[in-house]
């Protein structure tokens, strides 16, 4: 499952959303579908390119570590027209390595031998298997929801603390004198809970 700019849950229980296994494979894409064919690969193959990059690197000594891991990704991602998933903790022993191999040229990689990818073959047919969802702006609906929420839990606040007053009519200085600060008096007014009569007279108003 492929999404683009979408709020969009792509996980299952037994892996996180993450990608489980290695896979390498070949893409093929046209107006109406894309192929997808599995191909068996090997560390040593696949890595070659890999070595023969930070190999240059530590001779020339020139481009800087963050560019060099950069590089490093698009060789252990896409090499030779074929593509390779890669697990997070595979990817994370990886670019350890490479940082390693940088400073002293001899460090071994960590896998060796099949990396088990299937050679498998399935297609998406564009048409059939594939279908547009209307755009959402995340940030917009998560304002949203937070402006509601609090609004939400000012009011309960509210509530609690309205539920200590006692009496149906206050001169301010009887509010102040329970406890209640100007700006509760505002809020109680504000909220319909109170209202005011005229200058410092407040009388609760009954639902």
């Amino acid at each position: 499952m492929v999404s683009f700019g979408q709020a969009l849950s792509v996980e299952d229980k037994a892996s996180g959303g993450r990608v489980k296994g290695l896979w390498c494979y070949k893409a093929e894409l046209d107006a109406t579908r894309a192929v997808y064919t599995g191909y068996t690969m090997t560390w040593e193959l696949w890595t070659v390119p890999l070595l023969q990059y930070l190999t240059a690197q530590r001779e020339a000594r020139a481009a800087a570590a963050l560019e060099i891991n950069q590089e490093v990704m698009r060789l252990l991602y896409y090499q030779n027209s074929l593509y390779l998933t890669v697990p997070g903790d595979i990817r994370r022993a990886i670019v350890k390595w490479a940082y390693q191999y940088l400073k002293d040229g001899t460090a071994p990689f960590p896998f060796a031998g099949s990396m088990g990818s299937d050679s498998y073959q399935f297609t998406v047919d564009f048409e059939r298997d594939t279908f547009l969802k209307e755009n959402v702006n995340i940030h917009a609906d998560m304002g949203a929801y937070n402006a509601a929420h609090n609004t939400e839990k000012a009011s309960r606040r509210t509530a609690k603390r309205f539920a200590d007053l006692t009496g149906d009519r206050w001169t301010t200085a009887e509010l102040r004198a329970q406890g209640f600060s100007d700006r509760n008096i505002k809020t109680f007014c504000k909220d319909g809970l109170i209202k005011k009569l005229y200058q410092g007279r407040y009388q609760r108003i009954f639902v």
